[in-house]
């Protein structure tokens, strides 16, 4: 008895070690058969799944018997006589024959842990990712919620469902909606037509407002944890922001102009954009018209507020960048009928860092940025200072991700490397029939190029690391990023 109990309690903490214990996986595909590789090349799941879906508390939901009716007629299938007898059917002089069915569910689902193992039998309509420790389920057409165990904690009686976040989950019922919490208790009243997940103690959720003025029909409005509305039925909120700002429209103009508000439903920035991005780098991109002196003709203009909503830079601009490393790439507008704009690079007090001399500016990372300069063909590599530090002449540019880019030549053949501060020891002499297209966690998804037409069409992925070394031949039709098995 005591080595059972043990044994139990072995078992229990190494579930739930498990599921706190944070793997990055990503998910392959080939041939229709979906698994999961890790950064060594490693199929932790084997690709034995007829579909996949997103991580959670290192489960994933996995399908099996996910099937896409073919449009060729039904055919018949022979079957061998002992068979046949077996299911008494009708016997022919030579041999028996058995209409095939055509199938037409969706397959079950179920969940895989971060080891490759079954742990929650497929035996679900449909399903959703795990957070805080519960995932939705879908079962005879109706949602509700099981815990890593499997077992149901909230019954399908929803019509549709969100996520858990912040302990409170978005249900819905005959078209209303509302919030239950862990214990599947509706603890915000199923009363509104759209709702959202919490962030940061706030929900967007969606009410009626038939307006006279234009042709809305509903609003958007922030409410707590409590259920409690925080703005006001006049303001109608859109895109809410990690730094505690939403940006909102007048319920009842007639116009569609957007402001910022607080998550006190106050004023921070007055409606008069067209356009108001997300935040990076303490500033928000955003856009108004204006009329253009030459052409007479309404253009979009982009500059910069902060939080508090100041305008560092004015939208006097014709593009406009989001900032990374303290650092936007803006454009203006110039006289020439040309198609074509000067950039310049600024920081977050909107001071230049480089003056508009540039064709094309791309920043790369916090010192390097490519460049042309203007009126010349030519790509640069220069420091944010704009020194020159190398050219690649009129050679193209890939963008592999997270720091690091690729000059290829006329045949598409890579020829140097730009970025990342990790030494690359690949010879791109011996890579001319390599195709690099991603790069992320020191490894390179590559393909190798073709020159047949045939071939190319079902060019596999590989992955290979920095050293030049192959860690994985390419043999898989996608690999997804490598994301973490437990959600942040």
């Amino acid at each position: 008895m005591k080595y059972s109990i043990l044994l139990f309690l072995i078992g229990f903490y190494s579930v739930a070690f498990a599921q706190k214990e944070k793997k990055y996986l990503a998910q392959v595909n080939l041939d229709g058969k979906y698994g999961f590789i890790d950064a060594s090349g490693h199929e932790v799941i084997p690709l034995i799944y007829d579909d996949a879906g997103i991580w959670g508390n290192n489960l994933v939901p996995v399908n099996i018997g996910k099937y896409t009716p073919k449009i060729d007629p039904p055919s018949i299938e022979v079957a061998e006589p002992d068979v046949i007898q077996a299911e008494n059917s009708v016997e022919s002089d030579n041999e028996k024959i058995v209409p095939i069915k055509i199938k037409e569910e969706k397959g079950k689902w179920g969940y895989c842990n971060s080891s490759g193992t079954l742990v929650i039998p497929a035996q679900f309509t449909n399903t959703t990712f795990f957070n805080e420790g519960m995932a939705g389920v879908e079962i005879d057409g109706k949602w509700g919620f099981i815990n890593t165990q499997g077992k149901i904690v909230v019954q399908p009686v929803y019509d549709e469902i969100g996520y858990f976040s912040q302990g409170l989950a978005a249900v819905a019922k005959n078209g209303s909606y509302g919030y239950i919490n862990l214990k599947g208790e509706e603890v915000i009243k199923l009363q509104y037509i759209g709702a959202k997940a919490f962030e940061n103690g706030y929900a967007l959720v969606y009410e009626n407002h038939p307006s006279k003025n234009n042709n809305r029909t509903s609003i958007g409005r922030l409410i707590n944890l409590k259920g409690e509305m925080v703005t006001d039925a006049k303001y109608c909120i859109d895109i809410v922001f990690l730094n505690g700002l939403a940006s909102f429209l007048l319920a009842d103009s007639e116009n569609s102009l957007y402001g910022l508000i607080n998550m006190k439903g106050q004023i921070v920035a007055p409606p008069i954009y067209f356009e108001i991005l997300d935040f990076s780098d303490g500033l928000a991109r955003v856009m108004v018209y204006k009329r253009d002196k030459i052409y007479n003709e309404y253009t979009p203009n982009f500059g910069y507020i902060d939080s508090k909503g100041k305008e560092i830079v004015k939208p006097v601009f014709a593009t406009a960048e989001s900032f990374n490393y303290g650092k936007a790439v803006i454009a203006r507008f110039d006289d020439k009928d040309d198609g074509e704009l000067d950039h310049a690079l600024i920081n977050t007090k909107g001071e230049f860092i480089l003056g508009f001399n540039w064709r094309q500016l791309i920043l790369i990372d916090n010192q390097h940025l490519l460049a042309s300069i203007k009126n010349k063909y030519e790509t640069l590599l220069i420091n944010s200072q704009g020194k020159k530090i190398q050219s690649f002449g009129d050679n193209g540019l890939a963008t592999l991700g997270n720091g690091l880019s690729v000059i290829t030549n006329t045949n598409d053949e890579p020829i140097a490397f730009i970025g990342v501060d990790k030494k690359i020891s690949i010879d791109l002499s011996k890579s001319k029939n390599r195709k690099f297209v991603s790069y992320q966690f020191g490894l390179i998804r590559f393909q190798y190029l073709s020159s047949n037409y045939e071939e190319s069409r079902n060019i596999k992925l590989g992955l290979l690391d920095l050293k030049d070394n192959v860690i994985i031949e390419p043999k898989y039709n996608e690999i997804s990023d490598f994301v973490p098995t437990v959600r942040p």
